[in-house]
């Protein structure tokens, strides 16, 4: 008996040409290849003649799980209700299918049941009659076409249906003081899927504010900023700016609109409050200098708010020289003397720019270089204004 003979071993690259020789070629995708239609034991219903037909078959309520049942071999993700919907209501339109043309699957009948035939290739020696319709389902559109010899029918995904949609959003600061400058921003947003032709933003001037400039060609007419944004693309954002001025304090209310047509009107708001300024002008001025022993100095007392704020509780004091004697004092407020203290009762609001005045009249005493002192507070000043006026007596 002859003794076994060793076994060499094999290269690794050997031994997987070794085994890729057992592996089965790998399939190119299934065609299936159509030169006739209309065969009664494939047809999926009978032929079409006219458009009426094509709504009798949606109607067959045999039809409808059929329908249904090559759909769902295909994985469609849709609806049938919709087709169904569709295929009674919607408008049909009469198509050709080119000699060539691959249609990405299409109804037939195995056996009496309904299937669904991949990747079909139209191999026939003439274009294929056909009636077709589009419909949407579940956000996206569809076109159903149904070859008129068979009924047999399929879909084509004709991508996302469209969406007309436009975000805005109003950016302004919180505050401001009165006359200085505020930039508002708009900013819009195409929210939808499809481009979005010319539309105007539109922002009414808020009532106290001024106009400063204007950014991207807006324009200020009718009492209102307007731009026109020539188009949007999805995702797209554009900035429109604009700088007011507030005179006044208070609020400045900004609400703008955008309209972009089939898209839904959007507004936006936002708001800046505009903070005043409290500054205060104290005058004192004697009438008339120098005075004789025994005669009247009249003094003018005005008080002037120079800020944007309102000032409140406007107080003040003026206090008589130790060589004068107290007359008589007469103005927005009525006074009382005490002593060499003249007590002028409050101004409760006295407005930005608006002036308060009162004649303080004293008797010159003696001789002397006169003093009258005044002075004033608020609820917004702090610290008391001093005045001082001279008076030469003589």
């Amino acid at each position: 008996m002859p003794e076994p003979r060793a076994v060499k071993a094999l290269p690794p690259l050997l031994w997987l040409l070794v085994l890729l020789a057992f592996v089965p070629p790998l399939r190119a995708a299934e065609q299936h290849r159509a030169t006739r239609l209309g065969q009664r034991e494939t047809r999926f219903a009978p032929p079409m003649h006219h458009e009426e037909d094509l709504r009798a078959r949606f109607r067959e309520p045999r039809l409808k799980p059929d329908f249904a049942e090559v759909l769902r071999q295909w994985g469609w993700e849709g609806d049938p209700e919709d087709l169904h919907r569709a295929g009674l209501s919607n408008a049909v339109t009469a198509v050709e299918i080119p000699v060539g043309a691959t249609m990405p699957f299409m109804s037939s009948r195995q056996d009496g049941k309904p299937v669904c035939l991949r990747n079909v290739l139209w191999a026939g020696k003439e274009p294929i009659e056909a009636y077709a319709f589009t419909f949407t389902s579940k956000g996206r559109r569809y076109r159903c076409v149904i070859p008129r010899p068979c009924s047999n029918f399929f879909l084509e995904d004709l991508g996302p249906e469209p969406r007309h949609a436009l975000a805005l959003v109003c950016r302004a600061p919180a505050e401001a003081l009165a006359g200085h400058p505020v930039e508002v921003c708009l900013t819009v947003r195409n929210e939808g899927n499809v481009p979005a032709a010319a539309f105007p933003v539109m922002l009414p001037i808020p009532a106290g504010a001024t106009v400063g400039t204007i950014t991207a060609d807006g324009d200020a007419a009718g009492g209102a900023l307007k731009w026109i944004v020539p188009s949007l693309a999805p995702g797209e954002v554009r900035e429109l700016c604009a700088t007011l001025a507030g005179t006044r304090p208070g609020r400045l209310a900004f609400a703008a609109q955008a309209v972009a047509a089939p898209a839904p009107a959007v507004a936006a708001a936002c708001e800046t409050v505009i903070r005043g300024v409290p500054a205060v002008l104290l005058e004192v001025i004697d009438l008339e200098d120098p005075v004789e022993v025994g005669r009247e100095v009249n003094y003018e007392i005005r008080v002037t708010n120079q800020g944007t704020a309102p000032l409140t509780a406007v107080r003040l004091v003026a206090t008589l020289d130790a060589a004068q004697e107290f007359v008589s004092v007469t103005g927005r407020t009525p006074g009382t003397a005490a002593d060499s203290a003249v007590t002028l009762e409050p101004v409760p609001v006295l407005e930005p720019q608006e002036t308060a005045t009162w004649r303080l009249v004293a008797k010159a005493a003696r001789e002397l270089d006169a003093r009258l002192l005044v002075e004033l507070r608020s609820a917004e000043i702090e610290r008391p204004v001093v005045e001082m006026e001279s008076t030469q007596q003589y």
